[in-house]
C-alpha cells in the first residue's frame, strides 16, 4: 500500500503549526501561566510561528504587486509603532502574521484555529478551577467578578466573543440548535463569572445573528442593498468615538447616562484626550487599568485606561497609524461586499462597534478576523473560498 503525501498540504501545515503556536503562546501570556513563560521564550515561539509562515510563502505564494504593497504598509506602520512606543513591540508580530496571512484561505485557519482557542480557554479555566493556577476574585459594592485563570476578568469574555464569531462564520446557516443553545448557556456562564456584560452582550448579538442564520438562510441576501451602509463600520467608529469623547466634558444627562451605562468609558477616554491630547506619530504612554500582573498584583498608581480602540490606538499608535488601520479595514469590508461576503462583513461591523467599548479587539488573538485586514493585498482579489472547503482538512 503506497501512501501518498500530498506536498501542498504539508506546505499549508506550516500555516497552521504557525498560527497555532502564536495563538497558543499569545493566549497563555494573558493567563497566570504567563509566569512560567520566560519572555526570551515568548518571543522565540513568536519567531518560530512567523518563520513557518514566512516558509510557507517562500515555497507557495505567487509574488506581485501587492506583495510590495503588503511589505511597504507593514513597513511604515511597524515603524510607526516604533515610533511611538521607542522600543520594539510584540504587537508587531501579529502584523507581519496578519500580512504573511493575506493569501492564505481564510476557512482552512479558521477550522484549524477555532479549535485550538477553544482547547487552551477550556484549559485555563479547568486550571483555574482545579487550583492549578490562581482564579482571582474581585469584590466591590456592586459585584463579584471572577478572573478564571485569566490576568483581567474581560479577557476570558473577550475569547468567547471570539469564539461565537469563529464559530457562527464556520457553520453559517448549518448551525444548529443544540451549538447555538450551548454557546448561549457558555456565554451566560462567562458573564455570571466575570460580570462582563457589554462583551457579554455583543456575543448575543451574534448568537442572535445565528439564530436569524438559520431561520432565514438567505436573509442576508434579501437585505444586501442596506449591508452597504456598514462598509464604512470602522470609519463610524473612529469619528464618532473621538466626538462623543471630546464633547464629554460639556455633555448633557443623556450622554452622562450612556456613560454611566459604559462603566465610565466615556468620561476615561475624554479625560485621557484632555490630559495627553495626540499627534501624527502617536505617544508613549502607559495607561492604567485593572489587569493584574503574572504574580496577581494590581498596580497602586492612578487608574486610567482607555477601552476605546480608536482612541487608544489614536493616542498610542498616532493619527496616521489609525487612517491607515481604519483605511485598510474599509477596503476589507469593501472586498468582502464585492465578493458577497455577507456574514464576514456583518460579523467584523459588529466587532467595530464593540470595539468603541473594548480596545481588545485590536489584537489578533482575541479578534482572529483582524487576519482579513491584509485582505486588500491579496495576490488574488479574494482568497475565502467557499464555505465546503473549511470542513476539507
Amino acid at each position: 500500500m503506497k501512501i501518498k503525501i500530498d506536498r501542498k498540504s504539508l506546505n499549508d501545515w506550516l500555516v497552521y503549526c504557525g498560527v497555532s503556536l502564536y495563538i497558543i503562546v499569545s493566549l497563555l501570556m494573558t493567563t497566570f501561566f504567563s509566569k512560567y513563560i520566560p519572555g526570551a521564550l515568548y518571543h522565540l515561539v513568536s519567531m518560530l510561528s512567523i518563520f513557518l509562515i514566512f516558509l510557507h510563502n517562500i515555497l507557495t505564494v505567487k509574488k506581485g504587486i501587492g506583495t510590495f504593497g503588503a511589505i511597504f504598509t507593514l513597513g511604515i506602520m511597524s515603524l510607526l509603532i516604533y515610533a511611538s512606543i521607542g522600543s520594539f513591540q510584540t504587537y508587531i508580530y501579529s502584523l507581519i502574521i496578519i500580512f504573511l496571512l493575506r493569501d492564505f484561505d481564510f476557512n482552512r485557519l479558521v477550522a484549524i484555529v477555532l479549535p485550538v482557542i477553544v482547547i487552551v480557554f477550556v484549559f485555563v479555566i479547568l486550571s483555574s478551577k482545579l487550583g492549578i493556577v490562581q482564579d482571582y476574585v474581585e469584590i466591590s459594592a456592586t459585584r463579584t467578578r471572577h478572573y478564571l485563570g485569566f490576568r483581567y476578568s474581560l479577557f476570558p469574555s473577550t475569547v468567547m466573543l471570539n469564539i461565537v464569531g469563529l464559530y457562527i462564520y464556520s457553520k453559517q446557516e448549518a448551525i444548529t440548535y443544540k451549538s447555538l443553545l450551548l454557546l448561549t448557556l457558555s456565554v451566560l456562564w462567562i458573564y455570571l463569572q466575570t460580570n462582563s456584560r457589554l462583551t457579554a452582550l455583543s456575543s448575543l448579538i451574534l448568537l442572535i445573528l445565528g439564530l436569524l442564520l438559520k431561520y432565514f438562510p438567505k436573509f442576508l441576501i434579501k437585505i444586501r442593498y442596506l449591508l452597504t451602509i456598514l462598509i464604512p463600520s470602522y470609519i463610524y467608529g473612529a469619528v464618532v468615538s473621538y466626538i462623543i469623547a471630546g464633547k464629554y466634558i460639556t455633555a448633557g444627562s443623556g450622554l452622562r447616562a450612556l456613560n454611566r451605562f459604559l462603566g465610565g468609558r466615556i468620561y476615561l477616554a475624554s479625560k485621557s484626550l484632555a490630559f495627553y491630547g495626540f499627534d501624527w506619530l502617536g505617544k508613549n504612554i502607559q495607561w492604567v487599568g485593572n489587569g493584574l500582573s503574572e504574580d496577581g498584583k494590581r498596580s497602586t498608581m492612578s487608574y486610567l485606561y482607555v477601552d476605546n480602540m480608536y482612541i487608544q490606538v489614536l493616542q498610542k499608535y498616532g493619527l496616521l497609524y489609525l487612517i491607515i488601520f481604519v483605511t485598510l479595514l474599509t477596503l476589507t469590508l469593501f472586498i468582502l461586499y464585492k465578493q458577497r461576503q455577507y456574514l464576514l462583513l456583518l460579523i467584523l461591523s459588529i466587532l467595530a462597534a464593540h470595539a468603541m467599548i473594548d480596545d481588545l479587539t485590536f489584537n489578533l488573538h482575541y479578534n482572529f478576523f483582524l487576519v482579513l485586514l491584509a485582505l486588500p493585498f491579496a495576490v488574488k482579489s479574494m482568497k475565502i473560498y467557499k464555505k465546503e472547503s473549511i470542513n476539507q482538512l
